[in-house]
């Protein structure tokens, strides 16, 4: 496994961070598509509906935020393909595949040794001259491996920093979000935050092992979250939201329901989107109605977000 700090002794200019009159702009090379990705290989099945969704959204946003920025970090606490057959839905690939190429640097986590074969031959396909673009893969407990990523000499005060936190369920520690959170610069980093409410739910109420009530404390970062039992997913969902505000003091935060299947109702799961930059929220309501399509009850361009 590569050292966290192997190497990264070799900075390159900082990022800026949004520059003005920029908002808004399009890719400008014609091969940067979502309109459902690569065609699977060896008669794979297709990926279910949310996995593709998702991964569809989050690429159309970073486009938007790496062109602004012109370049920036980016870090994925979880990265591995969740649907482990199905790469064509792989956020991890869609992001590195964006065109044009202005992220220069990777942190690609997760702890499973199948997942990091993957990233691993992912890596291989992208990484780049030292000088333009690096790609760390790091095997292990992202709630661990994340204080030594934010100690790298490239977390510069400008740079323009953007995590993913797309957990399976609970495995994302309080304690990591608000790491990511404190880490100090122009702008806090920007998160995009899962939270797996359909499932979450049966979670909570059966979950009886002492180790497995332990790691749902670290996940909600103390045992006060049987509260959430009584909840709705969508209040569920505005609870957790509210922290990002009120705790972690992010001043736009949104909500973002993902559908379990397109053109149906149940949800999947929440995207809650933290960011200090009064733009960003727009970006995410553009990239959002244009993957998702309209879906009354989400914010919108002039909706900049939930203020706390």
């Amino acid at each position: 496994m590569e050292s966290i700090t192997d190497r990264e002794n070799e900075l390159e200019k900082p990022d800026t961070l949004f520059t003005e009159g920029e908002m808004g702009h399009k890719p400008k090379s014609a091969n940067f598509e979502f309109d459902g990705g690569r065609i699977p290989e060896r008669g794979l099945s297709k990926a279910p509906d949310q996995t593709n969704s998702k991964s569809r959204l989050i690429a159309d946003y970073i486009s938007k935020f790496q062109l602004v920025t012109k370049g920036g970090l980016y870090i994925d606490g979880f990265s591995a393909p969740q649907s482990r057959s199905h790469e064509d839905a792989w956020t991890a690939r869609r992001v590195l595949e964006i065109d044009p190429p202005r992220l220069r640097t990777f942190w690609l986590c997760d702890i499973d040794p199948d997942g990091i074969t993957q990233l691993k031959e992912l890596k291989k396909q992208h990484h780049r001259n030292p000088q333009s673009r690096r790609v760390f893969v790091h095997e292990g407990d992202f709630n661990i491996t994340v204080k030594q990523i934010l100690k790298s000499p490239r977390f510069t005060r400008k740079a323009a920093i953007f995590a993913l936190l797309d957990q399976r369920n609970t495995e994302c520690h309080w304690a990591t979000v608000q790491a990511l959170a404190a880490r100090e610069g122009r702008t806090k980093i920007e998160l995009l935050y899962f939270l797996g409410t359909s499932w979450l739910h049966r979670s909570l109420t059966q979950s009886t092992r002492p180790e497995r009530l332990l790691e749902i404390d670290r996940w909600w970062g103390g045992p006060n979250w049987r509260s959430l039992i009584e909840l709705t997913q969508i209040a569920t969902a505005k609870v957790m939201a509210d922290r990002f505000g009120t705790e972690l003091g992010y001043s736009f935060v949104n909500v973002y329901p993902i559908q379990q299947r397109v053109e149906e109702k149940k949800v999947a799961f929440y995207l809650i989107h933290a960011s200090d930059h009064p733009d960003a929220p727009k970006l995410m309501s553009r990239s959002y109605r244009q993957i998702m399509g309209d879906i009354p009850g989400t914010p919108g361009d002039t909706q900049t977000s939930m203020k706390f």
